[in-house]
């Protein structure tokens, strides 16, 4: 009997990890209506070595939300990548042009000029529901958590457990992935920023924290919105998505190849296939269809071109089949 209930409870975490990753909601899906926002375009090379400085808007407890850029060597395959806007890493404002954020290197501060220059597109939120106290008592809680690990996201046997409780007896009650900390910081305050509160899966994404009522949208940046969002991440078979995975895009057969962009002035989308052009579609939803004949490794690339003439590009590494 112990062997039968282990043996269920393994099947359940899988069925969980792979309908969690799909089920996980769209910022474009929530939220619609936000207040005092900011908004500027980003088109100059942005410098490491820039003093730059947080906006007037922004305070202490407030959070920082980025799409790391491209051009560090990555496409949309890679398992850190997650599609929608501003959800592939995060921080909380402590002051001073400093952010606190769980990284590979552990729990750490880091200076705002550092996010600016890796990231592409950006958004800041305020936990609206939060008082003045809150929002110090949050900055100051993800303070005392610098230099603690990293927890990896969506490893085996754990699947990124959020726990507010850093003291708990419990293996990764210590470590921290960067929207779990976010999220901790402020469920310590008595406020609840994960969408999903504590339904099935019990993590806490950069999308369910991005599509709380709790939090509103106060300043944001957009450089390149494009994105690739079919294929992605998943086993297709005759241009249906079977089942999710992390990193892996594998395709059977044809397939509609759909990219978005959250930039209003695009005009025209075109489609490559390892950098050879295919097609264009100059109207939204943007989709291509895919049927050549193909065995292994290819890279699909969208290129987002606006009225301006300024190209934003998306790629993503698949393995296409038939």
């Amino acid at each position: 009997m112990r062997n039968y209930i282990r043996t269920k409870g393994l099947i359940l975490i899988v069925i969980l990890l792979f309908t969690g990753i799909n089920t996980v909601p769209n910022v474009r899906g929530n939220n619609a209506e936000t207040h005092r926002i900011s908004s500027v375009t980003v088109d100059d090379e942005k410098s490491l070595t820039e003093d730059i400085s947080v906006p007037d808007c922004v305070e202490v407890g407030d959070l920082l939300f980025i799409d790391w850029k491209f051009d560090v060597g990555e496409d949309e395959s890679n398992k850190w990548m997650f599609f929608g806007p501003y959800n592939d890493h995060c921080a909380i404002y402590i002051g001073n042009n400093t952010f606190v954020e769980a990284a590979a290197q552990g729990v750490r501060a880091n200076d705002y000029s550092y996010f600016y220059y890796w990231t592409k597109n950006m958004v800041f939120l305020r936990v609206k529901t939060a008082n003045e106290s809150q929002k110090l008592a949050a900055a100051a809680w993800a303070i005392s958590k610098i230099g603690l690990p990293y927890q990896v996201c969506f490893k085996f046997p754990w699947f990124s457990l959020k726990i507010a409780n850093s003291s708990l007896r419990f293996p990764t009650a210590h470590e921290f992935y960067c929207s779990e900390l976010l999220w901790a910081a402020y469920y310590n305050q008595g406020i609840d920023i994960d969408q999903n509160g504590w339904t099935i899966p019990w993590w806490a994404t950069g999308n369910d924290i991005l599509s709380d009522d709790n939090v509103e949208v106060i300043y944001k940046e957009v450089n390149n919105s494009t994105g690739i969002i079919k294929p992605n991440k998943g086993f297709y078979i005759a241009n249906k998505k079977i089942i999710s995975t992390f990193s892996k895009t594998i395709i059977f057969g044809d397939i509609d190849v759909e990219a978005v962009t959250y930039n209003n002035r695009v005009t025209r989308m075109d489609f490559y296939i390892d950098d050879i052009y295919q097609a264009s579609d100059n109207t939204a939803p943007y989709i291509w269809n895919w049927n050549e004949k193909v065995s292994g490794k290819k890279v699909i690339k969208a290129v987002a071109c606006d009225d301006d003439g300024n190209q934003y590009y998306t790629a993503i590494t698949v393995c296409k089949y038939l």
